[in-house]
């Protein structure tokens, strides 16, 4: 034990001595930010393996290597693997799709990688590169930052990693801007658009903003932006996220016959009580294949007798979490069709769960007999449309809205009640499909006792 103890101090010292004559030949290093820098190296409590996958498909060729993420929580860990994996399978379906339907006469080749920019036991910022090259000249170079809880599994957005300044998004939009007119960048400033989804990377002394495309043949401009920390009013702390209630694992099919293409990816619910389990995958499985058995009908009876070569009926089927945490899992299913003309169709369905006793809830349920909620979201709705109007003038008498109804459609994202419209119910079909964030804050006295936390 002893002699183990002298060799340990004797690695230490050389170590040490090794850094002390890098510092000397370097005035820019210091040695408390080494040290602790390959201290922190040790102490990492993630390791990434990766898998690498090759496709070749007539002219279209991918190569993947995928992350692999391994970390102390297994619970967490399957979850941030199934996200990552979900959204990179999402862009090779996608990018398949695309080929099948355009009959292109070009080689495509794409490449997927991926590098950590940042681990500190507590947070980990994964990046994603997905590089398309279309024949010898055009290419497209996209980037998908995701940073986690390592504690939770919860991926941190740029609202929540900057939630202590509610002003962030004009802030971070007054310094881009400044910044592109300071250094003269030929930038298209439509481009520059902060929110909840604005893609971020932590890096030393602040974070760096960037926008998508990253790089592209199309254009010598790189959409990149490295913003201090000195901008933000309050200090930029790492807030705490709540533990993720359900894994979520997809399974996808595929198909592409003479008359139909389709992308289904189905959520795969994993969570501790197995009834609800079974149920909410029954429930979204049937719905969901009712929807992709229908489509094939419609396909065949769309195409005739005889089908198209150059036109096929598209059926997709795609879903995104809005919240995981606080005995609530709020998801959003996406149905997309597209039988030729300007533009496809799509609907969203919400399934909003109660994890505790398994019930699909109405937008009714959450609030208490007789609180006259619909009046306060109506107003609160109105206020908002007038906002937008106020904002751009060109909206007005976009939205004909007379009122939410018991069964309105809704989900549940942050401490938020998303009020959401289908396509042309309230709006033309270029507003897309409306929604409207009613924050905690407005509905609080009124929301039943059970379902006052899960919005905190």
């Amino acid at each position: 034990m002893k002699s183990t103890k002298n060799i340990g101090y004797i690695i230490f010292t050389i170590v040490l001595a090794f850094l002390i004559i890098s510092i000397s030949s370097s005035n820019n290093l210091n040695i408390k930010d080494i040290i602790q820098a390959n201290i922190s190296q040790g102490l990492r409590t993630v390791k990434i393996t990766e898998e690498k996958i090759k496709i070749d498909d007539r002219k279209l060729s991918i190569s993947i290597k995928m992350p692999e993420i391994h970390c102390q929580d297994e619970e967490v860990q399957r979850y941030i693997n199934s996200y990552i994996r979900k959204n990179i399978n999402e862009f090779i379906n996608t990018q398949r799709q695309n080929m099948e339907l355009k009959n292109s006469d070009e080689n495509i080749d794409v490449s997927i990688n991926y590098g950590v920019a940042f681990e500190d036991g507590n947070l980990l910022n994964v990046i994603i590169y997905k590089n398309t090259n279309v024949g010898k000249k055009d290419f497209i170079l996209e980037k998908e930052s995701y940073i986690f809880d390592l504690k939770t599994g919860q991926r941190i957005y740029l609202d929540h990693f900057l939630k202590d300044n509610k002003d962030y998004q004009e802030v971070l939009s007054k310094y881009i801007y400044d910044y592109i007119k300071k250094h003269n960048l030929n930038v298209d400033k439509r481009k520059i658009k902060i929110n909840k989804n604005t893609n971020y990377i932590i890096s030393d002394g602040g974070i760096v903003i960037y926008f998508n495309p990253y790089r592209s043949s199309k254009t010598n401009a790189i959409y990149e932006f490295k913003v201090p920390v000195e901008i933000f009013k309050n200090k930029i702390r790492t807030v705490g996220t709540n533990r993720i209630v359900a894994n979520v694992d997809t399974q996808t099919l595929t198909k592409n016959t003479d008359y139909i293409n389709s992308i289904i990816n189905i959520p795969i619910i994993i969570t501790s009580n197995k009834d609800i389990e079974k149920y909410i995958n029954d429930k979204i499985r049937n719905d969901i294949m009712n929807f992709y058995n229908q489509s094939q009908q419609e396909a065949k009876e769309y195409l005739g007798k005889i089908p198209s070569k150059d036109e096929k009926f598209v059926a997709n089927v795609n879903y995104e979490v809005k919240k995981n945490s606080d005995d609530v899992l709020s998801i959003i299913i996406r149905y997309y069709k597209y039988s030729g003309g300007a533009h496809g169709y799509y609907e969203d369905v919400a399934y909003n769960l109660d994890m505790i006793n398994g019930k699909l809830l109405q937008l009714n349920d959450l609030f208490k007999e007789k609180s006259e909620y619909k009046n306060v979201i109506d107003s609160e709705i109105r206020k908002q449309i007038e906002n937008i109007i106020k904002n751009d003038k060109e909206y007005k008498d976009v939205y004909q809205f007379e009122g939410i109804k018991p069964d309105n459609k809704f989900y549940i994202q942050d401490d938020n009640v998303v009020i959401y419209f289908d396509l042309y119910e309230i709006a033309p079909y270029a507003a897309g499909q409306p929604e409207f964030f009613i924050n905690s804050s407005v509905i609080n006295h009124i929301l039943k006792d059970q379902y006052v936390n899960i919005f905190k």
